[in-house]
């Protein structure tokens, strides 16, 4: 009996535990447009992939912002950013984060290199 139980309560887990690793950290990426914040630096995310950054704790405004390109994979969560330099009149080398965290306000990701970055949602 033990036999015939142990495969049955074996694919019972691997089912469940399936189910659950499709689920974990899904983000909906048409909640990423739009301005966010984190303390005085502002990330402008517009619908057609493009964007903007700026600070104002530098004396930056939106007007002055650096433009950037932005890609979301929703395969693994993944936002590509590539800025666009004006001293060289090129796009830079693309930044790849993940996203943890993407709400109607708060949007966190983290860089490759582990640094993790929040933000909230200007109104």
């Amino acid at each position: 009996m033990k036999n015939k139980l142990f495969p049955l309560i074996f694919l019972s887990l691997i089912a469940l535990f399936a189910s659950c690793i499709g689920k974990e950290g899904e983000v909906d990426p048409s909640l990423l447009p739009g301005k966010w914040v984190n303390g005085t630096e502002y990330w402008r995310y517009d619908p057609d992939g493009t964007g903007s950054t700026w600070d104002i704790g530098d004396d930056v405004t939106e007007a002055e912002g650096q433009p950037f390109k932005w890609e979301f994979d929703e395969f693994d969560n993944s936002l590509t950013q590539v800025h666009w330099m004006e001293m060289t009149g090129e796009w830079t080398i693309p930044q790849l984060f993940t996203v943890t965290e993407l709400t109607d306000s708060v949007l966190t990701y983290r860089h490759r290199s582990g640094t993790v970055y929040t933000f909230e949602r200007v109104r």
